[in-house]
């Protein structure tokens, strides 16, 4: 038995382990998983990899903390609760289009932090009471959120998957948005019909209207302003390429959180960015230990090694592969899953579109968040919905998921003609 494929037993292992026998945090689990492989490997305790590894996404945390500072900020001032309501009243006169609206509301925070959680408990426990309204069993209303909070996850602006496979082969996030538009709105919008179209089409919608209407939130039209001037940040220098300066993600959000100082109800910044930091702290340790993790894994060899035996496999086997692996693994930790399984799988397939790949293997991978043992976003789902067993938030997706790996699988076979369509 060769090193690497020991080496490779050993992550997979002790990672498992780690995470679900010690229960420690993630990030822990793959900071001491790295260690572990260095020392079996023979390279002792490498301090200069393990601290170069952290700063490999270093961006990618600078773009979460200042997103998740932002959502807060939003949340403090009312702009949260206004979009919903004006959302809600404007295009939620029709099952259809409240489910539609529902989605893209639920989706938002996730959109911008990357994370569903963000999702899960601040938008996602603003809408369902109102889908609990519909007579939808708490499960349904659980698997909508979760479902949406997901898709979120892996909606433009910040995919976090993608910048971990991105950051794994030196290829810039960048020509993603519309693609990943394309692959999450129609799966996320689907999903959340298929569990509550059946509920929504004999509620009163009326009289939902008329309760959304009488929510108290910010009156006036400046309270949309941090929101306008951030999507036009993000937007216009793609636009206008070389005419409009790029102000990148992370200042972008600062610049929309001074904003919305000025605007709405009054903020406690302080708190704000302290509970936006706390919140989003995991995912960040999670991410500084995945650089660390991949580093570790190129100074063994195993990094190599699972590329070159991806390479040597069919091309049947290995989408196989990646249609099982890559969520079995996310089941653990999606970000995990595109660090350790994206990465080298990607390396497979240089001849077809990257971008297209990568947002294939994004979708693919963040299907693991309703796996067990884990199941991370079903379980927060569960505890904002009052459901305890998060398994019946889990069963309505057991379909919808395997689609949504169907469709990934499909993308990553065609990425060349799909990317002739959409790019």
């Amino acid at each position: 038995m060769s090193i690497e494929l020991i080496l490779l037993i050993v992550m997979l292992v002790a990672f498992t382990l780690l995470l679900v026998k010690a229960k420690l945090p993630a990030g822990i689990s793959l900071m001491i998983t790295a260690i572990i492989m260095a020392v079996i490997a023979g390279q002792g305790i490498p301090l200069r990899h393990l601290v170069e590894g952290m700063f490999g996404y270093i961006d990618v945390a600078l773009v979460l903390i200042t997103a998740m500072i932002f959502m807060k900020m939003i949340e403090q001032n009312g702009l949260l609760d206004r979009m919903t309501h004006d959302l809600m009243v404007n295009f939620g006169k029709s099952p259809l289009m409240m489910l539609t609206v529902a989605t893209l509301i639920i989706m938002f925070p996730s959109a911008i932090t990357g994370s569903c959680t963000a999702s899960v408990l601040s938008t996602g426990a603003l809408i369902s009471p109102l889908l609990l309204k519909m007579d939808m069993p708490k499960a349904t209303v659980g698997a909508i959120i979760a479902s949406a909070s997901v898709y979120g996850m892996i909606a433009p602006p910040v995919n976090i998957p993608v910048m971990i496979i991105g950051g794994g082969i030196d290829m810039p996030y960048v020509g993603f948005d519309f693609i990943l538009l394309v692959i999450t709105l129609p799966l996320a919008i689907l999903t959340t019909i298929y569990l509550g179209y059946g509920y929504a089409k004999k509620a009163d919608m009326s009289k939902i209207i008329s309760e959304i209407k009488s929510m108290e939130t910010q009156k006036g039209m400046l309270i949309y302003v941090p929101l306008i001037l951030t999507a036009v940040l993000m937007i216009a220098p793609k636009a206008f390429p070389g005419s409009f300066p790029d102000p990148r993600l992370p200042l972008t959000f600062v610049i929309g959180s001074v904003t919305s100082m000025f605007v709405g109800a009054k903020i406690n910044v302080a708190k704000a960015a302290r509970e936006g930091t706390v919140e989003i702290i995991g995912v960040v340790g999670i991410l500084l230990a995945i650089g660390t993790l991949i580093q570790i894994m190129t100074l063994t060899g195993l990094r190599g090694y699972i590329a070159v035996n991806s390479l040597s496999l069919p091309d049947a086997l290995l989408l196989l592969s990646i249609a099982i692996t890559m969520p079995l693994f996310g089941g653990i930790s999606v970000f995990g899953s595109a660090s350790i399984l994206g990465v080298p799988f990607i390396l497979a397939f240089l001849s077809k579109n990257l971008i297209v790949v990568a947002s294939a293997m994004s979708l693919i991978a963040a299907m693991g968040s309703y796996m067990p043992p884990v199941a991370l976003t079903a379980v927060i789902a569960g505890q904002v919905i009052g459901e305890p067993d998060y398994m019946k938030i889990v069963r309505p997706l057991i379909l919808p998921s395997i689609v949504a790996v169907i469709v990934g699988v499909l993308l990553i076979k065609y990425s060349t003609q799909v990317a002739k369509i959409i790019l």
